[in-house]
């Protein structure tokens, strides 16, 4: 970042600091502006024009931009492409001023948009539900859960390693979580997009308190995985993305059903 930036360039990278790895689409009055390495992956993603912005003395960044009105269908491409896309809009109806707010309009990211977090009607399918889903594996075991916020269903279950595969497959879902370290994070047998989460979510302990806080709960019986550590692995951390990447939405999950795999026949 060069002393010459302007203070609404030095307020973007700031945000983009924090959203490294998705698009940011930076609401700037009636448009969402996409910059330098975001706005050449979206021009080339949609098809629209690559432009510039002077931000600064002697300082030119790539630009390109989509309308407000417009996000849903704009949305719709990306995120069938499996990009994560950060929405940031525009918190404060007028600048801010003093030494924090810089005499900007203040700005944050207020929802991370995936393929398995979809909200807008738009966007999903009639009928299909839309699930995330969230599989870990420790030794011969393997633990799933899955979710469609829209509905707010919320299923976990435990199973042996070799039919982890063949369920997420009958799930379907749209978009998987795995632990960053996971072999399988590329494995082409995996249905729908992959993102890799961070370690810590998957842990047990953690997963647990997550689990017990999220419904009010002393144990995990009432829950059905007193004796499912693994799949409250998955649910745990399923829970801890929906709380880092959307405001609000993990409180739509209001009851935990757990199941066994074996109350599904395959056709």
């Amino acid at each position: 970042m060069t002393a010459a930036t302007t203070p609404l360039h030095k307020q973007y990278q700031e945000i983009k600091q924090r959203y490294k790895d998705a698009i940011l689409l930076f609401r700037i009055g009636d448009f969402y502006e996409t910059f330098e390495d975001d706005a050449r992956l979206v021009s080339r993603e949609l098809g629209i024009v690559l432009t510039s912005k002077p931000m600064g003395k002697d300082v030119r960044v790539p630009l390109a931009g989509v309308p407000h009105h417009s996000l849903e269908r704009h949305l719709r491409r990306l995120i069938a492409r499996g990009h994560r896309v950060a929405i940031c809009e525009q918190l404060t109806d007028a600048p801010v001023k003093g030494e924090k707010g810089g005499n900007l309009i203040e700005r944050d990211v207020v929802r991370i948009v995936t393929p398995g977090t979809v909200l807008e009607p738009g966007l999903l399918h009639n009928k299909v539900n839309n699930y995330l889903a969230a599989y870990v594996k420790q030794g011969r075991r393997a633990g799933i859960a899955y979710a469609d916020i829209t509905t707010g269903e919320f299923s976990a279950t435990e199973l042996d390693d070799q039919d982890a595969i063949p369920e997420l497959q009958r799930i379907a879902p749209s978009e998987i979580l795995l632990p960053r370290t996971s072999l399988e994070a590329n494995s082409d047998a995996l249905p729908g997009f992959t993102t890799p989460y961070r370690e810590d979510a998957f842990e047990f302990e953690n997963a647990r308190q997550t689990l017990l806080q999220h419904f009010h709960a002393r144990t995990l019986a009432p829950l059905g995985l007193k004796n499912w550590p693994v799949a409250a692995s998955a649910a745990g951390a399923l829970i801890t993305y929906l709380r880092d990447t959307q405001m609000n939405v993990a409180d739509q999950l209001t009851r935990l059903t757990s199941y066994r795999t074996e109350n599904f026949m395959m056709l």
